[in-house]
């Protein structure tokens, strides 16, 4: 015999696979793609058919135990109510708080109203004034137009206004 015929040959899977797939590789293709597309419609049954079953094994062990029901009940109630509790304890918290910072910035104000420094606008301690007005009607903030020139607005269109007769 020869050695050849003895020993085993390696063959390679690769090759018998990719002829599998070259025969059927558009079949595959197309089916990938219907799953993709299909895949949201079979999500959305499996989400309906899981609540469903949820559902009726809660009715079942609920149904038979009402006692069970209760506790579970009382459970929720109690963790209810201490989230509460500790919200109202927070928010009594918080009210405290700002009224200690009110009374801080009414203390600072008082402070500085009673100190004796510069003066403030619309102070009376100050006295009258003793520097005469420009003229009767003087208001600064006003201004005066008499001195100064405003061009008129400009338009977009010469020569007139726009679109009208």
């Amino acid at each position: 015999m020869d050695e050849a015929d003895i020993l085993p040959t390696r063959t390679s899977y690769l090759p018998i696979v990719w002829a599998a797939i070259a025969s059927v590789g558009w079949y595959i293709l197309g089916v990938l793609v219907a799953l993709f597309f299909a895949s949201p419609y079979i999500a959305e049954k499996y989400k309906s058919w899981k609540n469903k079953k949820d559902k009726q094994e809660y009715d079942s062990k609920y149904k038979k135990n009402p006692d069970l029901q209760e506790e579970r009940l009382r459970a929720i109630e109690a963790a209810r109510q201490r989230m509460q509790s500790k919200y109202n304890e927070t928010l009594e918290e918080a009210e405290r708080r700002k009224e200690a910072e009110k009374a801080e910035k009414i203390r600072e104000l008082e402070k500085f109203r009673n100190s004796t420094g510069p003066y403030r606008l619309g102070d009376t301690q100050s006295g009258p004034s003793t520097s005469k007005p420009k003229y009767n009607e003087y208001n600064p903030l006003m201004g005066d137009t008499t001195r100064n020139y405003k061009p008129p607005k400009r338009s977009a269109c010469r020569g007139g206004g726009c679109g009208g007769s």
